[in-house]
């Protein structure tokens, strides 16, 4: 069963209302969750946040984050930061943070036509209290927080972050990336894929680099996310994006050595071999304590995609973790265009939790456009929904 509540209205049309991150600060059911706002692509302001001591129940008031954007002599600095996820082996916090920094340039330019934009992305994590440290893939300068606009730093370990971080049995970290190397495009188009690991003697250590032809897939592959599979087995799916001459899919890898080598890029199917349209978009993978199940939550359309387009319906569909693929007959929709909706509507950018009493999913998605119509209210929505 899934049921949609209205969760935080838009204070204004033309502004959505956009939960960042959400997440529990504990082994108990304390409770953080950052918001935002935006009234054009990638291009966010307003950022709070608040805690519940009660699962949610109530909330504290919401506290101002100031230093999420940064307009410096030097250039101009983004910082997004995940919520902080407790290893259930170690019970060590770790939080990824993303840097966005255009060099000699101001916050939020893009070049949307060619994709070639003129700032560099890097990731970090934090373990604990400590100071951040750069996630790196390739020979290059350590990060220096006094140099942020250092032009060989800029063109080396460019990375933008998958979905969240997971963690295998023996308590590895892992966390997915989309790396831009030293000799790729600046910006966000051809990306492949690689998977950081933080080894038990605390390494952070990369597995070997993914790519995909841009014959197959015209922006390589964006915003990975990894699930640890029951027989240790390690899968990542990548969002791509059609070319002229190919659909819009999903694409995946495996990893059968706790993430050291991953395998030749694939296309992600339904159990059964069939293939599904899915456009440029964000997905997630969740599992189950109350079933045991790994679920997939993106979306799948009829036809086939143009770019980013359209972004509905919503579904989940169970992954089948011995055929690896999704099954095609637990499929369920968790929102489509309704009467009333605008006509520019999607069903992206969602965040999700497992709550730990009911063990239900949460699924908090804005009900945005994709032109940002001044006339719309983009408005917050709770899903919430009984894994079976």
């Amino acid at each position: 069963m899934i049921t949609r509540t209205l969760y935080l209205e838009a204070e204004e049309p033309g502004n959505s209302q956009l939960l960042s991150t959400i997440g529990y600060l504990d082994d108990g059911v304390t409770r953080q969750e950052v918001l935002k706002t935006c009234a054009s692509s990638d291009n966010y302001q307003g950022w709070r946040r608040r805690i519940s001591q009660d699962n949610g129940r109530t909330w504290g008031e919401y506290l101002p984050i100031d230093d999420v954007t940064r307009q410096l002599p030097g250039g101009g600095v983004f910082e997004c930061r995940h919520a902080a996820r407790i290893n259930p082996v170690t019970g060590q916090s770790f939080q990824i943070v993303l840097k966005r920094i255009w060099a000699d340039g101001k916050l939020f330019t893009f070049n949307w036509e060619t994709n070639e934009h003129l700032f560099h992305d890097h990731v970090f994590i934090r373990e604990g209290d400590a100071e951040l440290q750069c996630l790196r893939y390739e020979d290059g300068p350590e990060y220096n927080p006094e140099q942020l606009f250092d032009p060989v730093f800029a063109k080396r370990n460019r990375a933008y972050f998958g979905c969240g971080l997971k963690f295998d049995q023996q308590g590895r970290v892992l966390f997915p990336m989309v790396c831009q190397p030293d000799n790729a495009l600046r910006g966000s188009s051809q990306g492949g894929a690689v998977l950081m690991r933080r080894e038990l003697s605390g390494e952070w250590i990369a597995s070997n680099q993914i790519f995909i032809s841009p014959e197959i897939s015209s922006r390589g592959l964006l915003e990975p996310d990894v699930a640890v599979l029951k027989d240790g087995w390690i899968l990542m799916v990548c969002r791509g994006s059609n070319t002229a001459t190919t659909a819009g899919r999903k694409w995946m890898t495996m990893c059968n050595d706790s993430g050291r080598t991953l395998e030749p890029i694939r296309e992600l199917r339904y159990s059964d071999g069939t293939r599904f349209y899915s456009p440029s978009s964000i997905h997630r993978f969740m599992r189950s304590s109350r079933t045991g199940e790994l679920y997939w939550f993106g979306n799948i359309i009829p036809n086939p995609p143009e770019g980013n387009l359209p972004r509905h319906p919503l579904i989940m569909a169970r992954f089948d973790e011995e055929k690896l693929g999704l099954i095609r007959e637990s499929v369920v929709v968790i929102d489509e265009v309704e009467t009333g909706d605008h006509p520019d509507i999607w069903f992206t950018n969602f965040q999700i939790i497992e709550d730990r009493e009911s063990l239900n999913f949460e699924l908090y998605m804005t009900r945005g456009t994709t032109t940002f119509d001044p006339d719309w209210k983009a408005s917050l929505y709770r899903y919430i929904i009984e894994p079976t």
